[in-house]
């Protein structure tokens, strides 16, 4: 086997610069590869879980501080309040794409648990903050730091395991989202029973500095848990090394990044499907509106901010079981597009019924059910992330890329829209946000079904970069042995 720091091995033959592959040239002990897969679940999973755990509760912890009191405190109102979500974002999209892009190229066990400890001091910071502006400028930088992790994240994962581990290990990763979501709830419930006026401190800033904390806390961690990629990471040497990198060639995947190249661009500006994917995402991101407000409409509809951040615990406990099932299910039957779109069809009939009955004035219990019923719309993510690092799985730069502008845009654009029909002061009904969310759940089957069909018939697929033949590339591999 070539030296796998110096040349990728090359197992395709081309037609027309698309790869066509014989898996039988590359073999993989089983043996091998099932040691490199539990070093691989342990460290890297393990940091990818609770990084998007603390990078969650950092992010959404603003509904909790609201109901806790921060609204008063500091003067926040409903437009303020929609606006500490927004300029978040504003930071989160600003340095995305570029530093995706720097991250093929350099190491990340360095660079993503830095940025991780920077969200967790800056959210330590709101805890004193005396006006609506210092929160918006302090949630602006928090977004510049968190910027990279779940874009870096999902192409790092997609750089180690195959496409028949993809969506299941991905799914392990985002699952520390709803986790972050049930246990966010109890613990900013916790923290106000318990801790509210300790030390001079109202809860809310008890709850910025715990979870800022446990962000820092993570974040250390990371620089001993987190690999780089197949070819430059410490501990994966030797046979392991040339496993990891055997196993993903053998389906066509490029591991090492090379030079940045016009060809790149072309590859996600040129074809339909990082404008597809883009529209996809929006479109399910607007489907979580319902439950990241759960808190307030509870509130709004008579109960106790204690109670509403207890009851949104089981319901994202729920989604963390099914997220991880349905990336199971997507592993083994091969599939991403129909999932999708079964799950958008559901979540639709759902939106229909909240905005249908009483005109939107939804009673207690079906505000619960459909909850249950919605939350799996978060599932969603793991197996469109999986179909981004399989589309583009043939030029590292370009997979880069591809999931950093989608990740980017998927993000931004929902915020938007979210300011103006999911506003706060439409509580408890949100009669307009329920309607859109329902159009924007079927224009995503729509986009789903037509992505399906440019997959299936191959419709000007991304391309590989240009590159030596195979016999050039054997012959430089040997002469560097």
């Amino acid at each position: 086997m070539a030296n796998s720091d110096d040349q990728s091995i090359k197992s395709e033959s081309t037609e027309g610069n698309t790869a066509v592959f014989d898996k039988s040239q590359i073999e993989v002990d089983p043996a091998i590869e099932k040691r490199l897969l539990r070093k691989l679940d342990i460290r890297l999973l393990t940091f990818a879980f609770f990084s998007y755990f603390t990078s969650n509760l950092t992010r959404n912890n603003m509904q909790n501080a609201y109901t806790n009191g921060m609204d008063k405190d500091v003067g926040i109102d409903s437009e303020a309040y929609n606006w500490c979500v927004t300029f978040f974002f504003i930071g989160y999209i600003i340095p995305q794409i570029p530093t995706n892009m720097i991250v093929a190229r350099i190491k990340p066990k360095y660079f993503l648990p830095t940025t991780e400890i920077i969200w967790g001091v800056i959210t330590c910071c709101i805890a004193v903050v005396k006006s609506p502006g210092a929160v918006w400028g302090l949630r602006f930088i928090m977004g510049l730091a968190q910027a990279s992790f779940v874009p870096s994240m999902v192409f790092i994962i997609g750089s180690w395991y195959t496409s028949s581990e993809l969506a299941l290990r991905t799914a392990v990763f985002m699952a520390g989202n709803q986790i972050s979501g049930a246990i966010g709830g109890v613990i900013a419930a916790g923290i106000n029973t318990h801790l509210n006026g300790a030390s001079g401190r109202a809860s809310w800033q008890w709850l910025f500095i715990i979870e800022g904390i446990m962000s820092i806390f993570v974040g250390v961690w990371g620089y001993y848990l987190l690999p780089n990629y197949p070819h430059n990471t410490g501990w994966v040497k030797d046979e392991l090394r040339e496993c990891a990198i055997a196993r993903l060639e053998r389906q066509g995947k490029q591991i090492k990044s090379e030079k940045y190249t016009w060809q790149t661009f072309r590859n996600v500006l040129a074809t339909p499907y990082a404008y597809l994917l883009t529209i996809d995402f929006i479109c399910i991101n607007i489907g979580n509106q319902f439950i990241l407000n759960f808190s307030i409409i509870v509130k709004n509809l008579g109960y106790s901010a204690d109670f509403a951040n207890y009851l949104i615990a089981p319901i994202y406990c729920f989604a963390a079981i099914t997220v991880v099932i349905l990336g199971r299910v997507s592993d083994y039957y091969g599939e991403r597009a129909w999932i999708i779109i079964i799950v958008q069809i559901w979540v639709s009939i759902w939106y229909l019924i909240l905005f249908c009955v009483k005109h939107a004035h939804t009673p207690f219990w079906l505000v619960m059910l459909s909850s249950f019923a919605i939350v799996n719309n978060i599932s969603m993510f793991p197996i469109l992330f999986s179909f981004m690092n399989e589309i583009f799985a043939l030029d590292a730069n370009t997979r880069a890329l591809a999931i950093a502008c989608i990740n980017c845009i998927g993000n931004l654009v929902p915020n938007f829209i979210s300011v103006g029909v999911w506003k706060v002061v439409d509580a408890p009904d949100f009669f307009l946000g329920k309607v859109v969310t329902f159009v924007l759940s079927v224009v995503s089957v729509i986009i789903t079904v037509g992505l399906w069909w440019c997959v299936k018939h191959e419709i000007n697929l991304p391309r590989k970069r240009d590159q030596p033949p195979i016999e050039d590339v054997e012959l430089e591999s040997d002469e560097k042995k």
